[in-house]
């Protein structure tokens, strides 16, 4: 009986402790401004868990300067935060939540006082953030406030600790929100591009934000090397997602495999060194639906397969650019019919045809150069011309219109009109271009060329670029000739890529801004 008794005892004086030590949890962040949820200091099961869950709220606070109080008295917070830290580590020393609220909230206090003893005693918080991280390996706020620690106070730490901080920020640099949140300030500690990318993960979406921070910088030649490296990372995983995709085929898993081979179609840029990829995504990915967002990330594969298709012959199989033009919902008529006159399905592109009235616009004019092309290389001369006299009059100005017009009077056995076009197209052959020749599409410049001989490169002068620069993309029939930061009064002068040496004939010239910059190309002349 008596044991039943002190056992009631103890229990209801505990209970009244944990009680009070809410109560004075809340108070505490009553004055010091920071809201937490009550269920959260209810599930704690003693005092002093009550005590460091606040205690943690109000570093969080501190970190979170959208719910800093500027006129609170931040040292007296922190400096209580410290103190219960230190107070429950000597009672529980293998609390790595203890130490951490004791290292963190006396970093904090003395980096916003300025205090010097953040170098002079750095052992008062280097050793209890050490002692956390260790206690709790699996836990990552330790690593996370211990790297953010020292890319704040990198200038004064030894190279040993700088060996060791680079190995803890490749640790939680694999974590999203620590990335966004500490990777400027590690590419403003870091001594050279080497040593910062050395800690990076190799993934894409990582790249792709170090490429957004440094143009953020306005360090254009630290964009240009974090793309590049974007760009082999994303062909390296793309490569190796083709190849998960068609293991998960054969073992019977269809569904989880037609996702994956969707994804790197929707993943792949429209540019020649992902062509492979896209065309064995979409061969080998097993039918059914395609959402809207996968929809419009093909559509610019689709204008892309299109025109090197007219310009040059198509690059994709027809089995796999006639999916692609399924899988690109809703095309423009004109889109659609050219894609199933390419892919070998004249019946299909003939109902688009019928189906729309606006056949004589140019944006029509490919389906018909295209069309009539296809006609007379079957030998129907006659529909051939038919399909000819419908393109547009401003299309009737261009060099395709003259190559395919040379073709239809070869296959009608037309000398005459055969020798005219040559003459047009070998007219239209030159060493120079004027700026006033480019023309622009979603931000894209782009310039025809018809070139007589070959020659050994170009001279790209840009007339217009900002005056912090800009990153552009130069390409050359659909194939990137490279990236290149640029400043005003630049001239891009390629000689090696691909299309170099430039042969007689054909050419389409792209330029692009990769950072959005208003970038204007001049006259271009060959080398």
């Amino acid at each position: 009986m008596l044991t039943s008794l002190t056992l009631a005892f103890f229990t209801v004086a505990e209970f009244r402790s944990l009680q009070a030590a809410r109560e004075e949890a809340f108070r505490w962040l009553a004055r010091s401004g920071v809201t937490l949820d009550a269920a959260a200091l209810a599930r704690e099961p003693d005092g002093e868990r009550v005590r460091l869950r606040a205690a943690r709220a109000i570093l969080a606070a501190e970190l979170d300067p959208a719910r800093r109080q500027e006129d609170s008295d931040n040292s007296s917070r922190l400096a209580e935060a410290v103190r219960a830290g230190r107070e429950i580590l000597a009672r529980r020393p293998a609390s790595w939540e203890a130490a951490l609220t004791q290292g963190a909230g006396t970093f904090l206090a003395w980096s916003q006082a300025r205090d010097p003893r953040l170098f002079t005693a750095y052992r008062e918080w280097h050793a209890p953030l050490v002692a956390a991280y260790h206690l709790g390996p699996a836990k990552g706020d330790p690593a996370r406030f211990l790297a953010a620690a020292y890319l704040e106070t990198w200038p004064a730490l030894s190279p040993h600790r700088r060996l060791l901080a680079r190995g803890l920020l490749t640790e939680v640099f694999h974590d999203p929100e620590d990335l966004n949140r500490l990777l400027p300030r590690w590419l403003a500690a870091a001594p050279d591009r080497r040593e910062a990318f050395s800690v990076l993960p190799d993934d894409p979406e990582v790249w792709k934000r170090v490429a957004d921070a440094y143009a953020r910088r306005g360090d254009l030649d630290g964009f240009a090397a974090a793309r590049r490296r974007g760009e082999q990372s994303l062909l390296a995983t793309l490569h190796r997602d083709l190849l998960a995709a068609d293991r998960l085929r054969g073992d019977g898993r269809l569904g989880e495999a037609r996702a994956l081979y969707l994804s790197v179609a929707a993943r792949a840029r429209p540019e020649a060194r992902y062509r492979r990829l896209l065309e064995g995504a979409l061969e080998r990915c097993p039918p059914g639906p395609v959402d809207r967002r996968t929809s419009e990330r093909l559509a610019p594969h689709l204008a892309r397969a299109l025109d090197r298709c007219l310009f040059a012959g198509c690059e994709l199989s027809p089995p796999a650019l006639k999916r692609l033009a399924r899988f690109a919902r809703d095309p423009d008529p004109s889109q659609a019919a050219l894609a199933a006159l390419f892919a070998g399905d004249l019946p299909q592109a003939g109902l688009f045809e019928r189906r729309n009235e606006a056949i004589g616009t140019d944006r029509w004019a490919p389906y018909w150069i295209a069309k009539s092309r296809l006609l007379a290389a079957r030998g129907q001369a006659d529909e051939a011309r038919q399909a000819l006299a419908q393109v547009s009059l401003d299309w009737q100005r261009r060099p395709l219109y003259w190559q395919a017009r040379a073709e239809v009077a070869r296959a009608a056995g037309d000398p005459g009109n055969a020798a005219d076009a040559a003459a047009r197209l070998a007219a239209a052959a030159r060493r120079s271009w004027p700026a006033t020749e480019w023309t622009w599409h979603r931000g894209v410049a782009r310039l025809e060329l018809v070139t007589g001989a070959p020659a050994a490169g170009l001279i790209v002068p840009l007339d217009a670029v900002p005056e912090n620069g800009s990153l552009v993309e130069l390409r050359l029939d659909g194939a990137a000739v490279g990236a290149f930061a640029v400043r005003p009064r630049a001239v891009l002068a390629p000689a090696t890529g691909p299309g170099f040496p430039l042969v007689a004939g054909l050419h389409v010239l792209e330029l692009e801004s990769l950072d959005g910059g208003r970038v204007l190309p001049g006259d271009v002349e060959l080398r």
